[in-house]
């Protein structure tokens, strides 16, 4: 992992010329026949390598959770497997023959190999960096040839197939005209069925009774597909180490937004931040009931569950570390459980400070004017975060479509991801007053501002290939539509009106949470077809930014 640290060097002592064309015998394997995007060095260089593997929390481990930490990190590493098989097992194989490699270009082409899991940079919407074949909107778990007019075609004229087709873990695969669904736990046996094997064995070295339980629970779900059982215990953990694995979330698909795909995330929790965090939980009922629309939009949240842990991520795979890093996630996604018991929300201390510090600040420094990006600090952006993935269980949780009840994620399809996150965002923002109000937060308003528009920016750099990108664009654009945000040309910087922010961060929440609970594709497609772009402005200050500022930081493991 040391060569990664030297692409900055690189870039000074190799010139490549803007056509090269990498190709010689193809006897030595896929690596020795590659078309490499002229700008592979570039591209990795804007990439900053940061090992994250080791955490201080990790000291205070007794020598058993030390034995199940372990397993937990080889089972990790199957769902990096896994999931290379669902967005480019092709690909997979160039990566492996690239890493026997070692001209400048190669090197560079294997690291966004390792950070993109595939050919398609995530950064400039899925631009093919590795040969020539585009990605498939969907990735693997669907025909590479499918198109959303053909499959929803198809539904339409099998309805009884409606139901495995649209399963979050199946794989569709072609037989002859038919269209096949196949369940994730047999698709992806090679790789599910070791991982559960050492969830069990991680089980039985448990000394701590609620994580032996949903360790033998979640081994049983990925042999399965049935993780309702491991989503309960989950909510019920109560130990010094948290994890989260299996078919999550479904960020990839990009043909129906129904497909969810795997990862892991092996946490040790910081047990001393419990006191800190235990003054949010109360407010989810009042913070529910607090939104800006009907009754109807906003079922009461009484009696339900909303851990709230603070954790050091030391491995993460799969989706989980598909290049945009999370500093924090609210799971299970089943309505189910969120009706019964409630949501977890996991904050990453250590990803919260590294992308702060190393992403956000200098980026808010760069784009938005000191008299607004000096706000920016460490204690705000924790609680922007926190409320973002605290309104991800705020607004309503069913729709009525065409007379039949079913989920928001299923009515409003491809642009699910986009409006709910866009819903949390402006969710988060819009319940920040009231809890400054009533003293729970101490940060000022505009610091929270400053956060959320920081972190908007970093999301706007990837462009339109990520549901971040596509919803904060979006409501970048709103924001300066309607005065919140306005560039000033003699200070080429955007300046913050808090005023006329808190204003229109309650119209654009009535607007998402509306088309949730309507299930209105129409609106969702409209917003996103007119706000989600980037103004020339706008990509200047940008494109200024990428000499000094890191588009993002990879983690990397010892």
């Amino acid at each position: 992992m040391k060569i990664f640290l030297s692409f900055s060097i690189i870039l000074i002592f190799i010139q490549i010329s803007a056509d090269y064309l990498y190709s010689k015998d193809n006897s030595n394997g896929p690596a020795n026949s590659l078309i490499i995007a002229p700008d592979i060095i570039e591209r990795a260089a804007k990439l900053s390598p940061k090992n994250m593997s080791q955490s201080p929390l990790q000291g205070s481990l007794s020598d058993w959770e030390k034995a199940v930490l372990n397993k937990l990190i080889q089972a990790a590493n199957y769902m990096d497997i896994a999931y290379w098989q669902q967005v480019d097992p092709e690909g997979e194989k160039i990566f492996k023959s690239l890493s026997k490699t070692s001209g400048a270009m190669e090197r560079s082409a294997h690291f966004m190999m390792n950070a993109n899991y595939g050919r398609w940079d995530r950064f400039k919407e899925f631009d093919t960096f590795i040969g020539t074949t585009k990605r498939p909107p969907g990735g693997y778990v669907y025909p590479s040839d499918l198109s959303k007019a053909e499959f929803d075609s198809y539904l339409t004229k099998n309805p009884s197939q409606q139901g495995e087709l649209m399963n979050p873990f199946t794989v569709i695969s072609r037989e002859k005209t038919k269209l096949i669904a196949i369940p994730y736990h047999k698709a992806y046996a090679e790789y599910v069925l070791p991982a559960a094997d050492l969830l069990d064995q991680a089980a039985a070295l448990s000394q701590n009774i609620s994580l032996k339980k949903y360790l033998n629970l979640e081994a049983n779900a990925l042999r399965t597909d049935d993780y309702f059982e491991a989503n309960m215990a989950w909510l019920d953990l109560d130990a010094n180490l948290d994890f989260s694995i299996g078919p999550h979330e479904t960020y990839d698909d990009q043909l129906t937004g129904q497909k969810a795909f795997y990862k892991a995330n092996v946490l040790v929790v910081d047990k001393a931040a419990e006191s800190k965090l235990n003054k949010y939980k109360a407010t989810v009922p009042i913070l529910q009931s607090n939104l800006p629309v009907d009754l109807k939009y906003k079922p009461d949240q009484t009696g339900t569950m909303t851990p709230l842990i603070l954790a050091d991520d030391i491995r993460r795979s799969g989706q989980a570390r598909a290049i945009m890093e999370p500093v924090a996630f609210s799971l299970p996604n089943d309505p189910k459980v969120w009706e019964k018991k409630g949501s977890k929300k996991v904050m990453m201390g250590n990803y919260l400070s590294t992308r702060r510090t190393k992403v956000l600040e200098p980026l808010a420094m760069a784009i938005l004017d000191t008299s607004s990006a000096h706000h920016m600090n460490g204690s705000a952006y924790f609680t922007w975060v926190l409320m973002h993935e605290i309104s991800h269980t705020l607004g309503p949780r069913e729709v009525v479509k065409d007379g039949q009840k079913t989920t928001i994620r299923k009515a409003i399809g491809e642009y699910y991801s986009a409006i709910e996150e866009g819903k949390a965002d402006i969710g988060g923002l819009y319940n920040l007053p009231y809890l400054i109000e009533k003293g729970i937060v101490e940060d000022s308003l505009v610091s929270h501002y400053v956060g959320y528009l920081a972190e908007s920016l970093r999301s706007i750099r990837f462009g339109m290939g990520s549901a971040y990108g596509v919803i904060r664009s979006a409501t970048w654009n709103i924001l300066v539509e309607n005065g919140a945000l306005s560039y000033d040309s003699n200070k080429s910087k955007f300046i913050l009106n808090v005023d006329k922010m808190t204003a229109v961060v309650k119209d654009i929440l009535k607007k998402l949470i509306l088309i949730e609970g309507e299930g209105d594709t129409k609106s969702a497609a409209m917003l996103i077809k007119k706000y989600s772009h980037v103004e020339p402005v706008l990509q200047k200050l940008l494109d200024e930014a990428d000499k000094s500022v890191p588009l993002e930081f990879l983690p990397v493991y010892e």
